[in-house]
């Protein structure tokens, strides 16, 4: 199901097998000019590729190699010969994306290869300019784009929640707070978020998730020094762990603990 919300000259395309949905149950795409970012999850990617037929899209762009950013990348491609561009590291696994768990399987629907090209610093719409920005942390590949005169950032999974206390394996919470740290100091007006949320004037909500990163990394290290193993940690800070049972790990508190645990 697509559910369309317009801000300024942005489209907003939440995606959901389900009517009523809120994260991490929808994944959002955006629509600007000529550009799309992300596609969503494989389960609407039908419905995209038909809202779309007349909207003139000639390039995608995908943050983030993870199936719910680009399960509709296919059936665009096959059916607009959309050109798509990513991050380097990204771009084989686009074309080989990865096996996903029976949950993820059940609720996005399994993605199908497409072809990317490395994307460079800039990318151009016929009416807009958009700055290329590294921001891993979440994963490797990921990038946000920075709409300079508009001040506009879509910032993919990067800014999600103030208080994050769950992850997946692949993160590094020191890598997201220097990303965080990037974006704030471009001070966008606008923060297009990847989860739904569309939020005006984000510098309060960066610098809060900044703040909270920061101080939890040094609870953490501070346990772990103690000799404390990172489940201990996750225990104790963060309770029972339901989402690690429904995820079968791929997500959880102790992915968090050890996305700080990581050598630098």
């Amino acid at each position: 199901m697509l559910t369309i919300t317009r801000y300024e000259e942005v489209t907003q395309i939440k995606m959901s097998l389900f009517s009523e949905s809120h994260p991490p149950l929808c994944a959002c795409a955006y629509l600007v000019d000529s550009l799309l970012i992300d596609s969503g999850p494989d389960c609407t990617g039908k419905e995209l590729a038909d809202f779309l037929k007349d909207k003139g899209v000639k390039l995608l762009v995908n943050t983030h190699y993870h199936h719910d950013h680009i399960g509709g990348n296919a059936i665009l491609q096959q059916n607009y010969g959309l050109e798509i561009l990513a991050h380097p590291a990204a771009i084989s696994r686009i074309s080989q994306p990865p096996q996903l768990y029976p949950y993820q399987e059940a609720i996005w629907g399994h993605s199908l290869p497409s072809q990317a090209k490395e994307i460079g610093k800039l990318v151009r719409t016929p009416h807009f300019q958009f700055e290329v920005i590294p921001t891993p942390g979440h994963s490797d590949d990921h990038i946000c784009l920075f709409e300079r005169s508009k001040e506009w950032l879509f910032s993919g999974d990067l800014a999600t929640v103030t208080h994050p206390r769950l992850a997946r394996a692949e993160e590094n919470q020191w890598e997201t707070i220097i990303s965080l740290k990037k974006i704030k100091e471009l001070r966008p007006r606008v923060l297009f978020t990847a989860p739904e949320y569309i939020i005006t004037e984000p510098s309060t909500m960066l610098e809060k998730t900044i703040q909270y990163l920061e101080e939890t990394g040094q609870r953490i290290r501070a346990l772990s020094g103690k000799g404390l193993s990172p489940a201990e940690i996750a225990k104790q800070l963060f309770g029972e762990d339901i989402a690690a049972q429904i995820t079968e790990g791929q997500f959880s508190s102790e992915n968090f603990v050890n996305s700080y645990l990581k050598v630098d």
